[in-house]
């Protein structure tokens, strides 16, 4: 059987990796940036991506920006860090954003089949990936992402899109909120901090209290960080990052609170079986969900807003998926739904795609 990679398409990073020996190898061996140099075509596969040009982000807020930058970045990924070699392709399972255009599908489908001459595809909504990776096939994910936060009740393995939602906000404003605060500190090197390093610095400092009130009043005490070479004191700036996390109007940003939007997600659904099973099965994932004590405070969050009818509680996670690896949900789900789609032949085989077109790639994935 062919070799197996999995591709998870995410706006800060792309996961990849082949899936061994799921769980014991349960991360992806490869996790590099959405971005490359700038690039007028991707016909020269050859050379590096490493140019002098500034960067240019391949994928943002879960949108392709760059299709001829994706094609190297997916390149460089396959052929150079998995060790693919040119005609011998394997077989890819790969995640997509929630909202994913049609139309977007079908020219991806089409870039793997006819640029990278895969054997086979397969591709799933990135909300149902992650319930997998924790057994689940029904509940409610909290995807914290970089450039956006998804709430997706997903049932029985299908996404219920009436009531999915996204919020306009992710790690990448809180990042640029932190920025804010530390314009209002006099030396103006910290204001001037490139992304990379204030990303690196929000990591260290945020901080999730136990309520609105605790980070309003909470006593803290500042701790020194390093950014640009220098030292930086921080203090109640770490909870402010943390409410940010949760609710974008403390950034100025004209959206729902994430606790809101998970109530009226589950809320929104007619069947009150079908709300307890969601509402019981709340899964945080997504590079936010390392922040430590966001999972406890979403769920007290929820339940001060929920009836008495639905009592929130936290999706478990196994034994075997450490704490930390909820960031990577998706890639992981994509391992374990790869052990059966494959070998079972529910994916897109070459010849269905020779016959069908990129079309197919609805009716055998998503039909």
């Amino acid at each position: 059987m062919e070799t197996v990679a999995v591709l998870d398409l995410g706006s800060f990073t792309l996961k990849a990796g082949i899936p061994f020996n799921f769980p014991s190898d349960g991360e992806p061996s490869v996790v590099v940036p959405t971005r490359v140099a700038h690039i007028d075509s991707a016909e020269d596969k050859s050379k590096d991506t490493n140019g002098d040009d500034a960067p240019i982000q391949v994928i943002r807020r879960a949108n392709i920006c760059s299709w001829d930058g994706l094609e190297a970045l997916l390149y460089h990924t396959l052929f150079r860090l998995l060790g693919w070699q040119e005609t011998e392709e394997g077989l890819l399972i790969v995640s997509e954003p929630l909202f994913f255009p049609r139309a977007d599908r079908e020219r991806l489908t089409m870039l793997l089949f006819e640029q990278f001459n895969i054997a086979g595809l397969f591709m799933c909504e990135q909300s149902i990936l992650s319930l997998y990776s924790v057994g689940k096939t029904t509940g409610i994910v909290v995807d914290l992402g970089h450039g956006k936060t998804d709430i997706v009740p997903v049932i029985e393995g299908q996404v219920y899109y009436p009531a999915a939602r996204r919020l306009s906000y992710g790690g990448e404003d809180v990042t640029e909120y932190l920025r804010r605060l530390l314009q209002q500190q006099e030396d103006t090197a910290f204001r001037e901090a490139p992304t990379s390093e204030l990303h690196r610095l929000k990591e260290e400092c945020i901080r999730i209290a136990e309520s609105k009130e605790a980070a309003l009043s909470e006593e803290c005490e500042s701790s020194e960080y390093q950014l640009c070479g220098r030292t930086v004191s921080l203090g109640r700036e770490g909870l402010q990052l943390g409410e940010a996390l949760l609710d974008g109007k403390v950034m100025g940003i004209d959206a729902h609170a994430v606790a809101e939007s998970v109530l009226g997600a589950i809320s929104s659904h007619p069947d009150p079986a079908v709300k307890k099973s969601l509402v019981e099965n709340i899964f945080v994932c997504g590079g936010g969900s390392a922040v430590p004590g966001i999972g406890p405070r979403l769920l007290r969050e929820v339940g001060s807003l929920a009836p008495p009818s639905l009592q929130p509680a936290l999706c478990p996670t196994p034994e075997y998926m450490p704490s930390y690896s909820v960031r990577m949900a998706a890639w992981m789900g994509a391992a374990v739904l790869s052990k059966v789609v494959f070998p079972q032949n529910h994916h897109v085989s070459k010849y269905d795609y020779d016959e069908m077109g990129p079309a197919v790639v609805h009716k055998k994935c998503f039909a």
